[in-house]
Formats: C-alpha cells, structure tokens, sequence
C-alpha cells in the first residue's frame, strides 16, 4: 500500500524543516509549498492525505488555500490542519470557518504532530 503524502504550507523554515523530518521519520513523505496555487496544482495531481497550513505566516495564502480546496469536489474532502499564535484567537476562528478542520497554536501543534500525521496519513481518520 502506498501512504499518500502530506503537503505543508508553510512559510518559517524551521517548522518546515520539523514537519517535514518528522513525516519522514515515520515513513511518510512530506512536501512544503510557500504557496496556495502550488500547493493545489500538486494536490490536484497527487492528493495528499492531509494539508498542514501555517495560519498565522501565510494567513492570505491559507484563506486561499481554504477557499480553493472548499469548492473543488475532489479537494473538499482532503483534511485541512493549521496551526498559529497562541495570540491569535480571533483569526482561529475565521479559519475554522473558512474551512480548516482543526487550529492549533504552535505550542499545540508541535506536540500533537505525530499524532497527527499517524492519524491522517495512515487512514485511521479521514477527518477530524
């Protein structure tokens, strides 16, 4: 069986970097876009088994994302994790409602990566 990838938008390089090591370590590929329309394209031929979202560092580029992945019948059903300031409550909720499944502050989502990525990747839950 072939694990889909997961793709990570995400502009900080070194979270990049720690989500990318960290899939990879549990047998996974991982790739990281710094942006939305790339980020799509690849999903569109490739779909990723969940897309990681940097909220807070490309906040217009993730509305984007959301809105895209939202209205195309084959993306909608892709899960949409993000992740941001423990200051930024407000924008939390405008990405839940724009269509994120789940929004953790960086503290959060740092610790409950693995979890994460074993969750969606290997199929045990196709949403949160």
């Amino acid at each position: 069986m072939t694990l889909k990838p997961v793709y990570v938008l995400v502009r900080d390089l070194f979270f990049a970097t720690k989500i990318v090591k960290t899939a990879e370590a549990m047998g996974l590929q991982a790739r990281a876009f710094d942006s939305a329309d790339r980020l799509v394209q690849a999903s569109q031929g490739k779909e990723p088994a969940m897309v990681i979202l940097d909220c807070g560092g490309l906040e217009k580029e993730a509305f984007r994302l959301l809105d895209q992945f939202r209205f195309e019948t084959g993306l909608s059903r892709i899960p949409r994790i993000g992740y941001l300031s423990h200051t930024a409550q407000d924008l939390k909720r405008e990405m839940v409602g724009a269509g994120c499944d789940a929004v953790y502050t960086k503290a959060e989502f740092t610790k409950e990566l693995e979890n994460l990525l074993m969750r969606h990747a290997r199929g045990i839950s196709s949403r949160i």
